[in-house]
């Protein structure tokens, strides 16, 4: 849901505006709740799965390890953000948590754990293009 906000504002800004922001825009207090509900209901609801796939089902994480494993997230998270880059912060910590088990020991990596997890993210793409196939293919019959 979070990284839904910033198209739902650039269409919002457009469809009052009739014009493509080229610079910063104010977004709309109710589109930032809506994030923020989004992301606390995800949280909500996946939160604590999500938390211990990366956590506990990959390797076993102590708070020192687990701590590197966040510091060199939010390391690339930065360095990819400031060159313009696209990324993810869980595909990033997934890799910061497995670098963990690179160096503690290879053979405590839980390799059946990203399988599971490559397999989603491989999924997730053509999938969302088929959904976003569908909802703007909908949305044109319906508006245009």
């Amino acid at each position: 849901m979070g990284n839904a906000i910033a198209p739902l504002a650039a269409i919002v800004y457009i469809n009052r505006t009739g014009s493509v922001p080229t610079d910063g825009i104010t977004i709309p207090l109710w589109i930032l709740i809506l994030g923020g509900a989004g992301i606390v209901g995800g949280l909500a609801v996946w939160g604590k799965k999500v938390i211990a796939t990366i956590g506990e089902n990959i390797i076993a994480l102590q708070p020192s390890s687990g701590f590197c494993a966040e510091l060199a997230t939010a390391t690339t998270i930065l360095i990819a953000s400031r060159l313009g880059l696209p990324v993810s912060t869980s595909h990033a910590l997934v890799g910061g948590v497995v670098g963990i088990g690179l160096v503690q020991n290879i053979k405590s990596i839980k390799f059946q754990t990203l399988k599971g997890i490559a397999a989603a993210w491989l999924i997730t793409i053509p999938v969302s293009a088929a959904l976003s196939a569908a909802i703007f293919s909908i949305a044109k019959i319906l508006f245009f």
